[in-house]
């Protein structure tokens, strides 16, 4: 026990420091960023605002940082303003700058350009709040995992180019693609290469995450050593290209919020500076839902995509009344974060910390840092997004999955970020056509020999539908119905109706217990499945349809209950009752009809004879409809043979409603599983048309057995023969059931 109770506090320590160092590490790479931004957004006329593009790029990692950290459903979470809307932001900052009077101050200018990045922030908080407020965020789930990867392994390409971005200080395109091949861009290229390389073998393959801030430290140290070494001063690196220019002095102007500050805004474009305000928020919501399924795979954790959409937006909005940039979670630190061991809010907490104090130090601190560090460092995230994506997806991806890895990448290098979103989009509903077009809507055929009614006949009348069941034909249909599933359906109807080898085609039905919905392609080829009927003769059956399905037909034509070519059942054993009825009625012919149950049972029995003899022990009586021929839990004393008529069977429930078991017409017998197992009547028999039935009661049998042992013999025969009829019906919709 005491080696448990010092346990606990070493392990909380060990994590607490793991936190730290990745806060460390994830602050020191956002303070770069904030460089950069500030340099992209207040590029040409409007550098003069350099240094309060980092200050506000500052602000937003701070806010956001602290508040993204709080409120996410992830503890290590990191949140900064991001690589996806700077460009967009810059561009906004082109068109208000162009768009304002010439003669406007530089400086003015660039705080009007603040003033609408900060509109731009409180504008994309609230609607990134109200989507994570009403739960919209859920509708994301629905992405395909392949797009997913997509969209990360083109996270992994664009920060891998970014990398050369920052080490080379020019954008890696067509028309530069040939200075790369110049001796001082590989020089600088190479370190920065170099050290991303080995950042990914030592934490991704050597697993040693511990080591990224000693890599880090030796790799500025040995930077100036160099520099030392070859007698080169820190200037002169700088003109070189080797470090970034140091920006002014930074902080956020008190005239930001002013009416003159507003009054400029308002003498802009709006409209087209208001869509490209609407991009910054198309690209944020994409990629904030983007940004958490990516993560979820990253951590193995399950996140709240709505409650990450919340915590966005209040972020935003507090960042942006301060004067801050858009900004929200970011993939690829919070995985770096991930890979260095962090585990609590206590990473964001020191991330943040540390940008709040770059930020009251002033950008200017900014400009020893050797550019192939935070180069490496991108090149490091962008190398492990694209070694899990474009390589080791090969092995666990189907074949057809990956494919839409690679385009999706190829789309997002060639075309950019959001032709990216756009083509994963198109993407992911090419995949839900093409798989659910898989997933047969057809459950199951089977013909009218495999399955029947509830309808108990007698045995000359079963064998007839046994005989001629391929005549009448069953497909039973599931789920929704669209145009990549109905053509099949059509095609099933088609195969069956045409077949020269199955007998001809009467029946056709349709269940549509499990059916979901039909779009309008479906309900055009059942359409043309009624055509077919016309043409081919059969009729077409529908059973248990949908009231919207139903609609749906009903304005393609079945617009009544019985048409020429089909007819619509509430269930599919009323579908198979009607087929059944109408089939025995066309080969009327091999039906030999018995009127009385003398005939009946002399034309089955193996010792007619015995038959006359029977008949002794058996007492007619008459029942009208509406009479209960035997009640639900009285003693079962007799069973009965139903010469003629009609009468359902019925299973009482005890909410006072009744569930119909079976109907049974002259020629069968009911009652006797009661009689033999001397048991309480388990459901009753209504009458439902007039009928007559002879009834063999337990003291008439006990005397027949005694008196007539051949006939009680011969009358044991045919129940096994009868009985056995009925389970042979049974066993055969079992099996249809379950195949």
């Amino acid at each position: 026990m005491a080696f448990k109770a010092k346990g606990v506090p070493t392990a909380r320590a060990s994590q607490a420091q793991r936190d730290v160092q990745a806060g460390v590490v994830v602050a020191a790479f956002t303070v770069v960023l904030a460089l950069s931004f500030g340099s992209l957004i207040f590029s040409g006329g409007l550098d003069v605002g350099s240094a309060q593009g980092v200050s506000i790029a500052l602000i937003t990692a701070v806010v956001g940082g602290l508040l993204v950290t709080w409120r996410s459903s992830y503890s290590a979470v990191m949140s900064i303003p991001q690589d996806r809307t700077a460009p967009i932001l810059a561009v906004m900052a082109a068109e208000i700058s162009t768009a304002l009077p010439a003669a406007m101050g530089m400086d003015d200018k660039a705080r009007v350009v603040m003033a609408a990045i900060a509109i731009t922030s409180l504008g994309t908080g609230l609607v990134l709040y109200l989507v994570g407020r009403f739960r919209l965020g859920n509708l994301f789930r629905f992405i395909p995992y392949p797009v997913i990867g997509g969209f990360l392994a083109g996270s992994g390409w664009m920060l891998a180019r970014g990398s050369l971005r920052v080490m080379l200080d020019f954008p890696l395109g067509l028309e530069t693609l040939g200075r790369l091949f110049e001796w001082g861009t590989i020089a600088k290229m190479l370190p920065g290469l170099a050290f991303g390389t080995a950042l990914f073998v030592t934490i991704r393959k050597l697993r040693k995450p511990a080591l990224m801030p000693v890599l880090l430290i030796a790799a500025v140290v040995a930077f100036y050593v160099v520099l030392s070494a070859t007698g080169t001063s820190v200037e002169s690196a700088r003109l070189a290209g080797w470090l970034p220019v140091p920006p002014g002095e930074g902080g956020i102007h008190g005239e930001m919020w002013s009416p003159r500050m507003i009054d400029h805004l308002g003498a802009t474009p709006l409209l087209k500076v208001a869509g490209i305000a609407g991009t910054v928020l198309l690209t944020a919501l994409i990629s904030i839902l983007l940004n958490a399924s990516g993560l979820e795979l990253v951590v193995h954790e399950e996140i709240d995509i709505n409650r990450e959409l919340r915590a966005a937006g209040i972020a935003n909005l507090v960042s942006g009344g301060v004067g801050g940039m858009p900004g929200f979670h970011s993939l690829s630190l919070s995985r770096l974060a991930f890979d260095l061991g962090a585990r609590t809010r206590l990473a964001g907490v020191v991330a943040a910390g540390l940008c709040l104090v770059a930020l009251l130090a002033g950008p200017s601190s900014l400009g020893f840092l050797p550019k192939f560090v935070p180069g490496g460092l991108l090149f490091y995230l962008g190398l492990g997004f694209l070694f899990d994506w474009a390589y080791a997806a090969w092995f666990r991806l189907p074949r057809a999955d990956y494919a839409v890895v690679i385009m999706i990448l190829c789309v997002i290098g060639g075309a950019g970020y959001l032709a990216g979103v756009a083509f994963g989009i198109l993407a992911a509903v090419f995949l839900f056509i093409h798989n659910y077009s898989q997933v047969g809507v057809m459950t199951r055929t089977h013909n009218g020999t495999d399955r029947q009614s509830n309808v108990e006949r007698p045995i000359a009348h079963q064998r007839v539908l046994r005989d001629h069941g391929a005549e009448t034909q069953v497909l039973r249909l599931h789920g929704f119905i669209f145009f990549g599933t109905s053509a099949r359906v059509l095609d099933q109807i088609r195969r069956l109706a045409t077949d020269t080898q199955l007998p001809r085609l009467r029946f056709f039905v349709l269940d549509f217990r499990h059916v979901s919905g039909i779009d309008s392609s479906a309900t055009l080829s059942l359409a043309r499945a009624r055509q077919l009927a016309e043409k081919q003769g059969f009729k077409l059956c529908f059973s248990q349809v949908p009231p919207d399905v139903r609609r749906q037909l009903s304005r393609a034509g079945f617009d009544t209950d019985a048409g020429e070519a089909f007819r619509f059942f509430p269930d599919l054993d009323h579908a198979h009752e009607w087929c059944e009825q109408q089939t025995l009625s066309v080969h009327r012919d091999e039906i030999e009809d018995k009127l009385d149950i003398r005939s009946q049972l002399e034309a089955i029995w193996s010792k007619p004879a015995c038959v006359a003899k029977l008949m002794t022990y058996l007492e007619r009586i008459t029942i009208e409809p509406g009479m209960y021929l035997i009640r639900q839990g009285d003693a079962a004393d007799a069973l009965y043979f139903l010469e003629s008529g009609e009468v359902t069977t019925l299973l009482e429930l005890g909410n006072g409603q009744t569930q119909r078991l079976r109907r049974q017409a002259g020629g069968t017998v009911l009652g006797e599983l009661g009689l033999f197992l001397g048991v309480p009547r388990t459901a009753s028999v209504v009458v439902e048309l007039p009928s007559v039935a002879y009834r063999l009661s337990a003291s008439s049998l006990a005397q027949m057995k005694r008196s007539d042992p051949d006939v009680a013999g011969e009358f044991y025969e045919f129940l096994v023969r009868y009985m056995a009829e009925r389970i042979v019906n049974c066993n055969r919709t079992i099996r249809a059931l379950a195949e």
